[in-house]
C-alpha cells in the first residue's frame, strides 16, 4: 500500500508584532496615494483597505510572525515585514499588460474541465467544508499538465475568490504556485504522490455571529493542524485531548517535542516520526524534515516545509482552513 504525504506551503513569516501597523500605498510611477488597496495580515481577518489618502492602520496583540501583504487590482503585490516602529511607505508597481501566449501542442491528456476536478479535490478538499466551497473565478485559473513529469500544474493571474459557505468565510487566496505530482500519467487521486500549493491569504468573516457556524468551526479546529500546534507551542498537553504514539506505544509528548522560547516565538526539535490521535478517533502522522522549527502566537510555524503530516492533518486542504487568529 502506497502512503501518501500532502505538503501545504504557504508564505507567511515574518517580523514580530504586538502593535498598530501604521503606512501608505503609493503608485511607484506617479507617486499618488491608492484609495482602496487591500492591506492584511497573511492568513488572518486582521486587514482592511486604504483611504483617499492611501493610509491604513492595523493593530492585533499577537505576537506572530506574518507578513503584511498589500494588493491592488492592475498592481503587483507587495509582501513585506512589518515591525510597527515606524510608519511604512508602501510604492505598487502597475503591472505590465500581456496577453497569453497561445502554443499549438498535441492533443492534450486531459481536458479542462478534469483539470479542474483534479485542482478542486486538491486544492479545496472533499470534506463537507471542501465540497461545498466554489472559486467564483475559476476563469482566472491556468492549468497545464506536464506529462514527462506526470503533474499538474496551476497558476493564476489574479486573487482567487473561495466562498466557503460551510464554515462562513470568503477567502482571498493569492495563488503564487501549485504542482500536483502523480505516480503516473493520470489525474486520479488514487494516483497522488505530493500535493503542494504556495500564496496567501485573507479570510472574511462573514457568519462569525451565526450559532451553527461557530460549532462547525470549532469542529474543524479540533484535531487540525492549526490546534496541534497551539498545544505543542503551549505544552498544555493536560488540558487537550492530544495523545502521541511512537512505533504504536503512547508516549510522553514532551519527549519527543522539546520546546524552548525565543522572544515570545517558540523554538521546537521534533526528535523524529509520531502518530497523533485527537479524542480517540482523529488520527495523523508527522514526520520532521528539519532538526527545528519555529512556532508563532498564532500557532503558525516555519519553515512551512519543516513539517511533513499524513492522515488527516495532511487530507486538509484550504476548505478546512481557519484564520490564524481563530478564537484568540
Amino acid at each position: 500500500m502506497k502512503t501518501l504525504f500532502y505538503t501545504f506551503c504557504f508564505l507567511f513569516y515574518g517580523s514580530l508584532y504586538a502593535q498598530t501597523v501604521r503606512g501608505t500605498v503609493y503608485d511607484s510611477v506617479t507617486k499618488e496615494p491608492l484609495l482602496g488597496a487591500s492591506v492584511y495580515f497573511e492568513g488572518t481577518t486582521i486587514g482592511g483597505i486604504t483611504n483617499e489618502q492611501g493610509e491604513f492602520s492595523l493593530y492585533t496583540d499577537i505576537t506572530s510572525t506574518s507578513q503584511l501583504v498589500v494588493t491592488y487590482l492592475g498592481y503587483t503585490d507587495v509582501v513585506l515585514n512589518a515591525s510597527g516602529k515606524k510608519p511604512l511607505t508602501i510604492y505598487l508597481a502597475p503591472k505590465e499588460e500581456s496577453l497569453d501566449e497561445v502554443v499549438v501542442t498535441a492533443t492534450p491528456l486531459f481536458t479542462r474541465e478534469q483539470l479542474l476536478i483534479a485542482f478542486r479535490r486538491q486544492f479545496l478538499g472533499t470534506t463537507k467544508a471542501g465540497k461545498s466551497c466554489k472559486i467564483l473565478n475559476e476563469e482566472a485559473l491556468r492549468l497545464r499538465y506536464n506529462a514527462s513529469k506526470n503533474q499538474l500544474i496551476v497558476s493564476s493571474n489574479e486573487v482567487l475568490r473561495v466562498k466557503n459557505p460551510y464554515l462562513g468565510y470568503e477567502i482571498r487566496f493569492r495563488l503564487y504556485d501549485c504542482k500536483i505530482s502523480y505516480f503516473r500519467k493520470s489525474i486520479s487521486p488514487f494516483d497522488v504522490q505530493q500535493s503542494y500549493y504556495a500564496g496567501t491569504s485573507f479570510f472574511v468573516d462573514e457568519k462569525k455571529d451565526i450559532r451553527k457556524y461557530k460549532k462547525r468551526r470549532q469542529e474543524v479546529f479540533e484535531g487540525s493542524s492549526l490546534h496541534f500546534m497551539r498545544t505543542v507551542a503551549t505544552e498544555k498537553w493536560d488540558e487537550e485531548d492530544f495523545a502521541i504514539y511512537k512505533k504504536g506505544f503512547p508516549t510522553y509528548p514532551k519527549i519527543h517535542f522539546i520546546v524552548s522560547d525565543t522572544l515570545g516565538i517558540k523554538k521546537v526539535q521534533l526528535t523524529g516520526p509520531v502518530a497523533i490521535l485527537y479524542d480517540n478517533k482523529k488520527r495523523s502522522n508527522v514526520r520532521p524534515k528539519y532538526t527545528h522549527y519555529t512556532i508563532d502566537g498564532f500557532g503558525n510555524f516555519y519553515p512551512p516545509d519543516a513539517l511533513v503530516f499524513s492522515g488527516l492533518m495532511g487530507q486538509q486542504r484550504l476548505g478546512d482552513a481557519l484564520p490564524l487568529d481563530y478564537g484568540l
